[in-house]
């Protein structure tokens, strides 16, 4: 199976037998599209809630370039669902910025705004996460030192 690395203000779309990982996640938020019927999906590794340039650090943007190129894959926005992963407080003493739960927020917002449900999510706590999304299943594994594998 053929996989690929997304990195920090990185947006994937592929289809069929791929797999997208992200690793190191922490108050990163990591945005996951699947148009299951078509098997089409997308990972974001987002840094921030929002932001003035448009980038794709951000989930708006992230999300409208996702569903563009899951569009010309031939994707059905009506059929898309969403799995978010991240938004950790990574550090003592950085609760008052709040930047993962920040982007989780943000996160949830902007998916709602465009209609696409998220189905499953493992968010907050304070420690970091590597996934891995296979497209050709849409199965969602998150791996952490601290919580071991779980699969979304």
């Amino acid at each position: 199976m053929n996989e690929q690395k997304v990195g920090i203000g990185e947006v994937r779309v592929e289809q069929g037998k791929v797999k997208l990982l992200a690793f190191g996640v922490g108050s990163c938020i990591v945005i996951i599209l699947y148009d299951e019927t078509k098997k089409i999906g997308g990972l974001a590794h987002c840094l921030l809630p929002f932001g003035s340039d448009m980038s794709l650090k951000y989930p708006r943007d992230a999300i409208a370039e996702m569903l563009r190129q899951m569009s010309q894959k031939g994707a059905s926005k009506g059929q898309v669902i969403a799995k978010i992963v991240g938004g950790a407080t990574m550090f003592e003493g950085f609760e008052r910025h709040a930047i993962g739960k920040r982007n989780v927020v943000k996160t949830r917002e902007e998916l709602n705004s465009v209609d696409i449900p998220i189905i499953a999510e493992d968010v907050f706590g304070n420690w970091g996460r590597s996934i891995s999304f296979n497209i050709d299943n849409g199965e969602v594994k998150v791996r952490s030192y601290r919580h071991g594998e779980k699969i979304l």
